[in-house]
């Protein structure tokens, strides 16, 4: 079974893919990289099927077009099958994915990887500043509910690392901030197996 991709705004009927665990991935996409792919390379290499939901705006000869492809085919993806909820803005398109991924969704979670900044925003806005909003909404949201599923790793030259993880040591006092993607993904993997309870995927 292989990785489905969710790019923006798409947005298919999944029904049948109940079983498979969600992932979105959150963190900088202007002058990060494409992290993006490794994460969801390892995360395909340690889970048989799941789905992956990718902020990205990839281009269709990117190589991983080829995974959207497979659920528009799986799912005979076309507009007459979208439910009723309907994206204009991409904003809207990532908050409801992230809901999805971290509670609503059966298994899965967020996956916030904060990589360096590798080149100059094309923009000339400053660097992660989307990130740094959606780090501290979540954490806001998990000090309200600890039961939400959200790991996170970070590059040791992300700006201002050391502050957000004060943060959270201070907000979620036992919450770890990966440093390798392999570490974040065998943190997503507990997430990704309904009879654990919360509390084993947290001491994992």
């Amino acid at each position: 079974m292989a990785m489905f991709l969710i790019l923006p705004k798409m947005h298919p009927v999944l029904d049948e893919y109940r079983k498979l665990p969600m992932f979105f991935l959150a963190g900088p996409i202007l002058g990060g990289g494409d992290w993006h792919t490794r994460m969801s390379e390892l995360l395909m290499k340690r889970l048989d099927g799941l789905i992956v939901v990718n902020p990205s705006r990839y281009q269709h000869s990117h190589p991983h077009c080829k995974y959207r492809e497979y659920l528009e085919t799986e799912t005979k993806y076309t507009r007459r099958q979208m439910p009723e909820i309907q994206f204009e803005r991409q904003t809207d398109w990532e908050r409801y994915y992230l809901e999805q991924a971290a509670d609503k969704w059966q298994t899965g979670c967020i996956i916030f990887w904060l990589a360096e900044q590798k080149e100059p925003r094309p923009d000339g806005m400053p660097y992660a500043m989307d990130t740094r909003g959606e780090i501290g909404e979540w954490r806001g949201h998990m000090m309200r509910d600890h039961n939400l599923r959200v790991a996170m790793g970070a590059e040791k030259n992300f700006p201002g690392l050391s502050q957000i993880k004060r943060n959270f040591e201070l907000a979620l006092p036992g919450f770890i901030i990966y440093d390798t993607m392999e570490e974040v993904v065998e943190k997503a993997a507990f997430f990704a197996h309904p009879a654990l309870s919360f509390a084993e995927r947290v001491r994992a």
